[in-house]
């Protein structure tokens, strides 16, 4: 039987849990130093230059998964889409569709505000979130993702 879930946008009081899954999702794709915490966290989402939002998925009091995402210009077709930073859900919870019901609120959260897509990264070795995207219908874009930070990105900046 799938678990009652409940999902809402979060608020200030949500910035510890928002912290402490996105911790945890770096802690299990195999980062050290897991970087957030609840005034970073805060800070991005409610402070002077806000810039991320999160729709956390609740079992009764308790958070059990959150989608991460912010707006981004999609040159494609010249109008805003929806950058999904972050998707996570507590191993507990897995088989409980709650990544389901995450990427379904979303989805309906992006057409409410005009947004006309939703964009996101998957690492090539997080197989199972490889096949759970598929299976939701999402397609690989054939985009390659590339990174720079630090040394290399201070020699880009000399």
């Amino acid at each position: 039987m799938t678990a009652q879930i409940t999902i809402r946008q979060a608020i200030p009081d949500d910035c510890a849990h928002v912290a402490d899954m996105s911790n945890a999702l770096h802690v299990e794709m195999d980062y050290d130093n897991p970087p957030h915490s609840t005034d970073s966290i805060h800070d991005m989402m409610f402070g002077k230059h806000a810039l991320i939002k999160s729709l956390i998925a609740w079992h009764g009091e308790t958070p059990v998964g959150q989608a991460v995402f912010q707006p981004f210009y999609n040159p494609d077709i010249s109008k805003l889409g929806l950058w999904m930073t972050e998707l996570y859900v507590t191993p507990d919870m897995r088989s409980e569709k709650v990544g389901h019901k995450l990427m379904t609120a979303m989805g309906n959260h992006a057409t409410r505000h005009g947004y006309v897509s939703m964009w996101w990264s998957v690492l090539q070795r997080n197989e199972g979130a490889l096949r759970f995207y598929e299976r939701l219908g999402a397609r690989n874009s054939g985009a390659l993702q590339y990174e720079i930070d630090g040394d290399a990105l201070m020699r880009l900046s000399d």
